[in-house]
């Protein structure tokens, strides 16, 4: 018989679960934007673009235009386009307001292997560029008619050279980035402060149109265009468009001001009209964000910080639970059958909202102690549960730690800090190898990448605890038990994803994995003990 020998560089095992926050090592200066692409999570560090494999961080070359290394900056946030990686990457020369003239902003997608790069002509030496934000980000990109819609940006816009583009939108093909003209472009560096695009909540495609929101000059608020793959036209001159855009039942709504209301608008774009569907109490600023679509409902958080729920025909607003409340803050999410939210009491406490569909009142749910300052605003669901950060109550005078948190449909638990930083930032949340990451703030005050997942335990601790091991088997692996029959094997790729689910009924089985990456493999023994061996094909 062939000796086998264990596979150290190839797997890395878990033992038992041991949920915990952990600090992934190697990620000071997390840029917060984390996205899983070709079964890795790349961000960035330190402004430069690398990758972890659920093992190591390592780090990508250094992107080059005519055979010269950019020496850029990532700073903004990743998407996915065409099966590629796609960022903003600027190069500052140097890092100082007075020299911003002097900059370049360049576009670039990346297969895992290879840079395409893209020098934007109108922001060579000139300050801004295109920029990529996600979220709720009126810089979020939106893909329409099989393009990526992009727009640009600019903090400081008195040099001629980036004025001709500092408001226009921009389309991506894969190949060429191209400008789309602004009609309403007003070329005057005294006045260009309301020339600006809105895309992300304030934009939407319906009918084979883009909409989106438009500040120009001369107007005191924003209005909405329409984009339709040739010309952008204004709807209306005179309605102030608050965003909040969204489709329901195939009508088209959004927030606006059409004196001498304020409301939610049904356009019917086929006669250009605008029709009220249903009032909103101001501030209208306060409701921009889409609102969630459940069961031909819209839910959304009014101005009066309550949840308003909209059929198409009647909006009903749910009255808060407690008198003086300032009420709900939060943008609704979906968990179950139940719409969740930020609610914030009074004394500047949060809670986590629920609204049951069909009932006449909300519910909060209790904090874990009456003193804690309470939930964040970002939420994430995640193997049955829903994730957010947690403020307790401060440790020292005006330090307050945020902490990871869950609800899983009872109670809100409260995971503990890796060490006394301020801890879990709220941000987004991303799902990579079956585990939930997330930015944190470290007791030095640097922000690095952190995971909610199993504790790493060593190969001993592993073999003394299950009796489990793994080895590379020819073309395969091969997952042994020392004592117990195998019950079960489950193998999940870098997304979570399930690519094998078997009985064993043997104390070995072998199994082939024919894509490349890291994988996790799921061991249940008959007597019930489960380990979690991390592997590399």
């Amino acid at each position: 018989m062939k000796k086998k020998q264990l596979f150290l560089n190839l797997i890395l095992p878990l033992g038992l679960f041991g949920q915990s926050v952990v600090v992934i090592p190697n990620t000071e200066k997390y840029g917060e934007n984390g996205i899983v692409y070709d079964n890795s999570l790349f961000f960035s560090k330190n402004y430069k673009l690398v990758k972890f494999d659920g093992v190591s961080v390592t780090g990508t070359a250094e992107p080059s235009y005519n055979n010269q290394p950019i020496n850029g900056q990532l700073r903004g946030s990743m998407i996915i386009y065409n099966n590629k990686l796609c960022y903003s990457y600027d190069y500052y020369n140097p890092e100082s307001p007075i020299f911003s003239h002097l900059n370049k902003d360049y576009f670039i997608t990346y297969d895992g292997t290879n840079y395409n790069v893209l020098l934007n002509p109108y922001y060579v030496y000139a300050e801004g560029g295109i920029t990529i934000e996600d979220g709720e980000s009126d810089f979020k990109p939106i893909e329409y008619n099989g393009k990526l819609i992009l727009r640009s940006n600019s903090t400081n816009a008195n040099y001629p050279a980036s004025q001709s583009s500092y408001f226009h939108l921009w389309s991506f093909d894969g190949q060429v980035l191209t400008r789309i003209d602004n009609p309403y472009f007003i070329n005057n560096p005294y006045i260009n402060v309301s020339l600006r695009p809105h895309l992300g909540n304030w934009a939407l495609v319906y009918n084979n149109d883009l909409y989106f929101g438009y500040t120009y000059t001369g107007s005191y608020g924003s209005r909405i265009a329409k984009f339709d793959g040739t010309n952008i036209a204004l709807l209306d001159d005179n309605f102030i468009y608050y965003g909040g855009i969204f489709n329901l039942a195939n009508n088209l709504y959004f927030n606006m001001f059409m004196s001498p209301v304020t409301g939610i608008i049904n356009y019917i774009p086929a006669s250009n009209t605008f029709l009220l569907a249903a009032s909103i109490p101001p501030p209208m600023s306060d409701v921009n964000n889409k609102p969630l679509i459940h069961n031909s409902k819209a839910y959304l958080a009014t101005g009066n910080k309550k949840l308003s729920v909209f059929d198409g025909a009647i909006q009903s607003q749910i009255g808060n639970p407690v008198s003086g409340d300032n009420g709900v803050v939060g943008n609704p999410v979906l968990f179950g059958t139940d719409v969740f939210f930020q609610y914030q009491g009074t004394g500047g406490k949060y809670f986590l909202g629920k609204y049951t569909p069909g009932d006449t009142g909300l519910s909060i749910i209790s904090n874990p102690s009456a003193g804690d300052t309470g939930i964040g605003a970002k939420f994430k669901e995640f193997n049955g549960a829903l994730y957010f950060t947690y403020k307790t109550s401060a440790v020292s005078p005006n330090v307050i730690p945020s902490y990871l948190a869950k609800y899983d449909g009872n109670a809100i638990t409260v995971f503990p800090n890796p060490d006394g930083g301020l801890g879990v930032r709220d941000n987004s949340f991303v799902v990579y190898n079956n585990e939930l990451y997330f930015s944190y703030e470290n007791v030095n005050k640097t922000v690095v990448l952190a995971k909610y997942g199993t504790a790493v335990l060593s190969t001993d601790e592993t073999v003394k605890e299950t009796g489990v091991s793994v080895f590379k088997d020819n073309n395969g692996f091969s997952v042994v038990s020392k004592t117990n029959k195998i019950a079960k094997i489950e193998v999940l790729d870098a997304s979570g994803r399930e690519i094998l689910n078997a009985k064993a009924n043997a104390q070995k089985y072998s199994f082939e994995i024919g894509n490349h990456g890291v994988f996790m493999v799921n061991v249940t023994l008959e007597n019930g003990k489960v380990s979690t061996l991390k592997v590399r094909n």
